[in-house]
């Protein structure tokens, strides 16, 4: 096997990003004659046995596996619609949605997701035309309750979480606030200091091509919070 190009690597469409068999595609990419070819302008992400290219700029493309952070758009006689801030509307059936027994003809399914829950989800299944559907089995899906939802471009969502977590988790930690990233670039934030957590994942988004920027944060939040 061979990595043609390595982790945070720019590529453009058509980029070979590895040679060999040893790992699998995952999105913004696609197999041929034994290569993993880009299918955009973005940056490479291995993870496990798997590659995929983060596009740079553009709205969120759904992948089998991303958790995302949704709002119910609409309620169904049997699903609900989840408007995950994609070109593309996902659909969420009862069976993945909800942990018991549900009568269609007596239950009302607008008492456990209504139109304007936010919501973190599970992207379960695209297909090549893209259908989308998404489930709430992943232990990390949940309803949200207050806080706030800030938008960021997809493609810094990897900064912002850091490496192994690091620079999601010392923002938390500065501002004493809960904080999930969906991995289509709405994060939720909830807790003490909502205000400070909000400006520092703006500029974390502002500054992701900076080299040691989770240090750099790291003086930034101490500075805030001291001031």
């Amino acid at each position: 096997m061979t990595r043609v190009k390595e982790e945070n690597e720019l590529v453009t469409p058509g980029d070979v990003v590895f040679e060999g068999e040893d790992i699998h595609p995952h999105s913004g990419v696609y197999e041929e004659d034994s290569k993993i070819i880009s299918e955009f302008m973005g940056t490479v992400e291995y993870s496990g046995s798997s590659v995929r290219v983060v596009p740079m700029s553009g709205r969120y493309i759904p992948s089998e596996g991303d958790i995302v952070i949704g709002e119910v758009s609409s309620v169904s006689f049997s699903n609900w619609r989840v408007d995950i801030d994609s070109p593309y509307e996902a659909m969420m059936k009862i069976d993945v949605a909800v942990d018991e027994y549900i009568d269609l003809d007596e239950d009302d399914l607008s008492d456990y997701f209504d139109v304007g829950d936010a919501i973190v989800t599970e992207v379960t299944n695209v297909t090549e035309g893209f259908d989308v559907n998404t489930g709430m089995e992943d232990r990390r899906c949940r309803k949200l309750t207050g806080g706030r939802i800030v938008k960021i471009a997809p493609s810094k969502v990897p900064r912002v979480i850091g490496r192994k977590g690091t620079m999601v988790r010392q923002i938390k930690e500065k501002t004493d606030t809960t904080i999930i990233v969906g991995q289509n670039g709405l994060v939720w934030i909830k807790g003490e200091n909502e205000n400070l957590a909000t400006k520092a994942v703006k500029k974390v988004e502002r500054e992701a091509h900076i080299d040691g920027l989770t240090d750099k944060m790291a003086e930034w939040l101490e500075n805030e919070v001291e001031n």
